[in-house]
């Protein structure tokens, strides 16, 4: 989407005829959540907060893109975060405190 802005309004549009079709009592999961590992991770989390919540509130099932790997919460390679050990790995704890919440 380029340098474009992307409300919780936008947001909530866009994911608008899923929505509908869960009202409508189809089960709806999104299976390739997450955001590329350059963008800024303050970005990321609050535009991923947005997505995870507008998901969450209207039943919608999601999964992160990967668990380990640019996408994860493990090992991202992102260069803007204060990782934590984890096993030898290096964990998000932000992003994994963000997905428990939802």
């Amino acid at each position: 989407m380029g340098d474009k802005y992307l409300s919780r309004a936008m947001l909530e549009t866009f994911y608008q005829p899923w929505i509908d079709l869960v009202n409508k009592g189809v089960g709806v999961h999104c299976g390739e959540c997450g955001c590329w590992n350059k963008t800024p991770h303050d970005v990321f989390l609050a535009w991923f907060k947005d997505v995870l919540d507008i998901l969450s509130s209207n039943g919608i099932g999601f999964a992160l893109w990967e668990f380990v790997g640019s996408f994860g919460i493990l090992d991202s390679g992102r260069t803007d975060v204060t990782y934590e050990d984890w096993y030898g790995h290096k964990l998000d704890r932000k992003l994994l405190n963000l997905m428990m919440k939802a």
